[in-house]
């Protein structure tokens, strides 16, 4: 097991955080960030390539840390260290690089499924994938204008959750979606406000479908809007136009959740 040795490569992947992103993404790897996000990680089974910590949280955690990694994988390093070492004064100072899993294949995913289109914040995307996991969605579709789950902030916010997701990737998220339709009967199911939209409360979820979700700014894609079989909104205080699509998500996941139940 390794005390600090500046030098050693795995260090790489944590100096400055600011600027390590790209190195992360071309690494197809993914930091976590706090003793409970990494606590997560390490317990959902997820590819772990390291572990950077203080020696107070290794020995309050070592049972699980030894389980997982070998020695040479965990880097014990004072706090302040580990602060000049990222760039940043780390609240709670345990972190790992754990290896981004593959995209899984989108045809194999189990219904309900959330297909998320142009979602390019972050923050929205890991609320989402928390608000998905807590209330038992595991499908997840990304599409190629959606920031990526394995983002530091998305994973941040998503507290780890990403960990316990089934994500797949669509390059062309209205044929894919048309294809699932076709193949497996699945209904698609748009959350937006427009003239044809109904309320998500006089809505009757069925068993199987597909629901997709887009940024607040810009909505649902009209290509996408157009192949869909439903189209559902929140009713709003006319005072508030719209909600924030990882607290939409919240509300629309948990009426569908409470309608198939």
């Amino acid at each position: 097991m390794m005390s600090y040795d500046l030098h050693n490569p795995l260090l790489d992947m944590y100096r400055d955080l600011r600027h390590a992103q790209t190195l992360h993404t071309s690494s197809n790897a993914f930091l976590t960030d706090g003793e409970k996000i990494t606590l997560t990680v390490l317990e959902s089974g997820m590819s772990i390539a390291s572990i950077l910590l203080t020696e107070d949280l290794f020995l309050k955690h070592e049972a699980l840390i030894k389980s997982r990694l070998s020695d040479e994988h965990i880097l014990i390093m004072p706090k302040k260290e580990m602060d000049a070492l990222v760039g940043i004064n780390l609240h709670s100072p345990m972190m790992s690089i754990a290896h981004t899993p593959p995209p899984y294949d989108m045809h194999s995913l189990k219904s309900p499924i959330i297909a998320l289109n142009g979602i390019v914040n972050s923050d929205n995307v890991g609320g989402i994938i928390r608000n998905a996991i807590g209330l038992g969605f595991e499908s997840i579709i990304t599409d190629s204008t959606t920031s990526s789950p394995y983002l530091r902030r998305s994973i941040r916010v998503s507290m780890g959750s990403i960990a316990f997701a089934k994500c797949g990737f669509s390059q062309n998220l209205k044929q894919d979606l048309e294809q699932m339709k076709s193949e497996k009967g699945l209904t698609i199911i748009s959350a937006e406000i427009n003239s044809h939209s109904v309320s998500l409360y006089d809505y009757v979820f069925p068993q199987d479908f597909i629901i997709v979700l887009g940024s607040e700014g810009n909505g649902i894609d009209d290509n996408i809007l157009a192949i869909s079989d439903k189209i559902i909104h929140i009713p709003m205080n006319s005072r508030v136009k719209s909600l924030n699509v990882s607290s939409s998500s919240a509300i629309i996941l948990h009426a569908a959740r409470q309608r198939n139940q």
